[in-house]
């Protein structure tokens, strides 16, 4: 398995450790393909990852590393013969699933997990006319596309993705902590000088 993002320590280690540290527990080959982004590059350290392949992805569609990102990952994958692919990330994704290409013919998954889409409710007209092309293009060389929100969901559904499913995103439901009588909440949003209708009030 490969996982793929623009970068390692705001991405990979930031959120993919313990799905890395299961499949590598269940006997799989883990190998990630991401820039190193630590300032120190000794630093790079992925914890249960195989393999790690430092490929020059750049966030801005417009930068010319992710030419060569392109070349390096096809061949990667080409010669790879991984089971299952899962990119993250706009770049990494856009980039992935452009090399996939051959590699999927021989029975690749492509996995893409959207972090949010950048054409919601309320974006720039940009967003819409860069990035809602590019996601429908490129949703019919994906296998799966995992999302995050009910509203990328429905985008997703209209696109061409063999399989569209919904995760629930990142947050937690603070009434499994707060465990605070209404006097004991009354003391502590006086001590933190919070109102009751304040959003962060407890």
């Amino acid at each position: 398995m490969l996982f793929v993002a623009t970068v390692v320590r705001l991405h990979i280690n930031m959120f993919h450790k313990p799905y890395i540290r299961w499949f590598h527990e269940q006997g799989w080959q883990v190998d990630v393909a991401a820039n190193n982004d630590y300032e120190n590059k000794k630093e790079c350290i992925i914890p249960y990852c195989d393999h790690f392949y430092c490929l020059p992805f750049e966030r801005s569609p417009f930068k010319t590393g992710n030419l060569e990102a392109y070349r390096q990952l096809k061949k990667l994958l080409d010669s790879g013969k991984y089971d299952i692919v899962h990119c993250h990330t706009p770049m990494g994704s856009v980039i992935t699933r452009l090399a996939a290409t051959s590699s999927r013919k021989h029975g690749t998954k492509v996995i893409y997990t959207a972090h949010g889409f950048h054409f919601y409710k309320g974006a720039p007209a940009l967003n819409w006319l860069v990035y809602y092309p590019i996601e429908k293009i490129l949703a019919h060389r994906t296998d799966m596309l995992i999302t995050m929100n009910d509203e990328d969901y429905v985008h997703g559904k209209k696109f061409s993705a063999k399989r569209v499913e919904k995760v629930h995103g990142v947050g937690l439901d603070l009434n499994k902590f707060v465990k605070a009588t209404p006097e004991e909440k009354k003391k502590i949003r006086k001590a933190l000088k919070l109102g009751v209708d304040d959003i962060f009030a407890i």
